[in-house]
């Protein structure tokens, strides 16, 4: 056994606000996927916000037989979930200055982890197989025709094995909660085995990014999970403490970006729960006020001072990567019988208490499934 990797498909312009459409191969094993994304910055969205790729990845879809959902992520799930799996960020630059560019690298895993071996998507097991990516990109924020992606492939060549299953990673609910001070209880699905749980709480922006009313990191904010129809109390936390719990077996993570200089508009800095940030000048001013973030933990900060000749880079390490964490069901990861049985325990369910309503609850399920429509669930 061996693995391949090649570009599938060289760097394609991307239409705006519309969707990119890949026909993949009718055969071979699929281990893996990696999506690199690039675009030009307009010259009018310095300080506009949000204008980063991963923003405005709105679907990465892998389609088999025309309707089975065999991969659904937004493009910053599908990055919280590689990170996981991967255990360090994939590459990217976010760059927020005019004129300048900036490139995202999204992986698609359909195993555990990089070239896993075991898990795998058999693409011979299913009719047509299609990868959808849809983009909500403006003129207004990037150059018009400046948006392309590749399409790289990783493949499992002369296996003895037959890959029976693959992971299958989908959005299984977003749902807002209908008021401030309110609950989300949503249930999982009742069959089957669930690998992990991977939960983003995502927060409304404005086109400047503003600071958002509360951060769900907050104290005041609460999460909870139930086996048995709550008969077993399994997690009881604010989210900033299982941030902090997934933190023993993740680390610290860290990313860097260049942020605008701005004392008013807010840049993502990517994690939900910001320990650091260390900023650096990138060309010469006479101006020797140095810049500072706020006194905040929060993902979305503005800087306190820059110059508007000076252009920066920020280093920065947190926890919570685009407000996620993610609970895994498997220790260790050598044997599906040690995965959540999801029918064992019915019904699982969820409690978000939301101080704030303007957070969207996004629930992430990875489930083992078998190849082609037959054993599609």
């Amino acid at each position: 056994m061996y693995f391949k990797e090649q570009r599938y498909e060289k760097a394609k312009a991307s239409t705006l606000a519309a969707t990119h459409t890949v026909q993949l191969p009718e055969t071979g094993i699929l281990d893996s996927l990696s999506l690199y994304f690039r675009v030009t910055n307009a010259a009018s969205m310095s300080g506009v916000g949000p204008t980063n790729i991963h923003h405005y990845i709105t679907k990465i879809e892998v389609i088999g037989d025309t309707d089975k959902s065999l991969f659904s992520l937004t493009g910053e799930e599908a990055i919280a979930k590689a990170y996981r799996k991967m255990g360090a960020l994939p590459p990217f630059m976010q760059n927020e200055y005019q004129g300048k560019s900036q490139d995202l690298l999204i992986p698609i895993l359909f195993g555990r982890k990089y070239k896993d071996g075991k898990y795998a998507l058999d693409l011979s097991q299913w009719d047509k197989i299609e990868l959808k990516v849809t983009n909500t990109e403006t003129t207004s924020l990037i150059t018009a025709g400046s948006l392309s992606m590749e399409t790289r492939m990783c493949t499992i060549e002369d296996s003895v094995e037959a890959h029976p299953k693959f992971l299958k990673q989908w959005e299984y609910e977003a749902e807002k909660p209908a008021a401030d001070a309110s609950y989300l209880r949503p249930k999982l699905p009742s069959k089957g085995l669930l690998r992990s749980l991977m939960i983003q709480l995502d927060p409304d922006l404005t086109a400047l990014t503003a600071a958002m009313t509360n951060t769900p990191t907050g104290d005041t904010f609460n999460w909870k999970l139930w086996f048995k129809d709550r008969a077993l109390t399994i997690y009881d936390h604010r989210v900033k403490d299982l941030m902090r719990d997934e933190h023993r077996r993740l680390g610290v993570g860290h990313s860097s970006l260049k942020p605008y200089p701005s004392t008013t508009k807010y840049c993502d800095y990517h994690w939900a729960y910001v320990q650091a940030v260390a900023i650096a000048n990138l060309m010469d001013t006479a101006d020797t006020t140095q810049a500072s973030t706020e006194d905040s933990s929060d993902r979305f900060q503005k800087l306190g001072y820059a110059a508007a000749v000076t252009m920066l880079q920020a280093h920065v390490q947190g926890i919570g990567l685009f407000h996620t964490f993610e609970i895994p069901f498997y220790l260790p990861d050598d044997e599906e019988a040690n995965y959540l049985n999801l029918e064992q325990y019915k019904p699982v369910e969820i409690e978000w208490y939301a101080v704030n309503d303007d957070h969207t609850h996004r629930i992430v399920l990875e489930k083992p499934i078998g190849q082609g429509p037959a054993s599609f669930e």
